[in-house]
């Protein structure tokens, strides 16, 4: 059973990475540096910059986050991993705002791409809300190092250690 546990972790952070590298890094980024582009052409309004900056701070906090989920990997870092899931939690909520005012202002000003017509605000939520998915795999991968054997021996140990320090015998104050 603890082998078919470490190779389910190691399956898992083989998938956050992979869809953190796909998803905010790539979509994310590109989708912002796009808007960007189109307000330095001004075929976009120039609320499309701040939408841009947000993006770009959002998919930068999930990617920050699966990096200090990699750093929690090790017993003595498991407080990374509370970082992470923060960091993780706080890009994807900045993602999916944005991405609800662009859909929302999307709807009301731009037809449909393509021969089908298909709306932009659908192309653009087809490819940024997988984000959702790389911040609960992302959560889920953290909250699993948090409570492995190995972090919670260690939590276990340092509490022990401070008791014993805290609780050891005053040193004598006169030299008797």
């Amino acid at each position: 059973m603890e082998k078919l546990s470490g190779i389910g972790k190691i399956c898992l952070r083989i998938a956050v990475v992979l869809l953190t590298v796909i998803y905010p890094a790539f979509m994310a980024m590109m989708s912002a540096a796009g808007w960007m582009h189109n307000v330095g052409t001004g075929a976009y309004p120039a609320l499309f910059r701040s939408l841009a900056g947000l993006m770009f701070a959002g998919g930068g906090l999930v990617c920050a986050g699966t990096l200090l989920a990699m750093l929690g990997i090790r017993a003595r870092w498991w407080k990374c991993n509370i970082l992470g899931i923060a960091s993780g939690c706080v890009g994807c909520g900045m993602c999916l705002a944005v991405l609800r005012r662009f859909c929302a202002y999307a709807d009301a000003h731009f037809s449909g791409i393509g021969d089908d017509l298909m709306p932009v605000s659908q192309l653009y939520r087809d490819r940024l809300l997988p984000i959702l998915l790389v911040t609960v795999l992302l959560t889920v991968l953290c909250l699993w190092q948090i409570f492995t054997d190995p972090a919670r021996e260690y939590r276990i140990r340092k509490r022990r250690e401070q008791a014993e320090r805290e609780n050891a015998p005053a040193p004598k104050i006169l030299g008797d």
